[in-house]
């Protein structure tokens, strides 16, 4: 067991409530919570990371359902990577917008754009009604190193997304751009500026969430390669892992 491994076994995390699953119908899901009362700091929470981690606001969670394991960490190999040619397309397509890289703070102007994606694309999440303290809370942090990608048509911000900046990677918190049909699929434009800007910082991962195979919400993340996911707590190619359908039922 690595060092780093050692360094996080002591951290208590404490189990939310159950609640309806946002990605898979039928099923409840579960978070463990690390202890909201320990400093955390972006050493400790790189760790956490590579551990199947994520950051809402200032705290930090990982999924543990009752009756499922779909849910599987992911990140992209930025040096590898090579986008395809779809991916390519919509590159060229964009390629009239220009790309900022920026420290990340909440402000009235971006949240109008988060509120215009948030009603058009999830009133069905449970981030709908969204208003300006929920976007504070959920994007940023007081402990956490952010920045954020801003992605401007002239003077006018069509996209952002919001990120963590790891020590072996850039970690996407949420993007949210434009909806208008006149953008070309702004969200993959966001990924992949975001691992092309990983790649630029000599970092060797691309974090972005969690995958789920049978969810097409989730399962669209395995267009970028090579990419890893954790599976039964190692890293391993996606390429090498079983189906998602396939992963037995956890014990716990």
């Amino acid at each position: 067991m690595s060092n780093k491994e050692k360094s996080t076994q002591h951290i208590k995390l404490y189990a939310g409530p159950e609640h309806a699953c946002g990605y898979i119908d039928n099923q409840t899901a579960v978070s463990l919570f690390a202890d909201p009362s320990l400093p955390m700091n972006n050493a400790l929470y790189s760790e956490l990371s590579r551990l199947g981690f994520r950051r809402s606001g200032n705290h930090v969670y990982r999924p543990k359902c009752p009756h499922c394991s779909a849910c599987q960490p992911f990140r992209v190999l930025t040096e590898q990577f090579k986008p395809s040619r779809s991916q390519r397309r919509i590159l060229k397509a964009n390629q009239d917008l220009s790309v900022h890289f920026e420290p990340a703070k909440p402000n009235h102007e971006d949240y109008e754009l988060y509120e215009h994606y948030v009603t058009e694309r999830h009133r069905d999440g449970d981030m709908y009604p969204p208003s300006f303290d929920q976007y504070a809370d959920f994007l940023f942090s007081d402990w956490c190193k952010s920045a954020q990608i801003r992605v401007k048509d002239g003077e006018q911000t069509v996209a952002i997304m919001c990120l963590d900046l790891l020590d072996d990677g850039l970690s996407a918190v949420y993007s949210f751009f434009d909806t208008d049909e006149r953008y070309k699929s702004l969200g993959v434009f966001l990924i992949i500026k975001t691992i092309a800007l990983a790649r630029k910082l000599n970092l060797p991962y691309a974090y972005l969430g969690y995958y789920i195979q049978d969810c097409h919400k989730m399962s669209y993340k395995s267009s970028y390669k090579p990419a890893e996911v954790l599976h039964n707590n190692r890293w391993k190619l996606l390429s090498e892992t079983i189906p998602s359908s396939d992963i037995s039922l956890p014990s716990y």
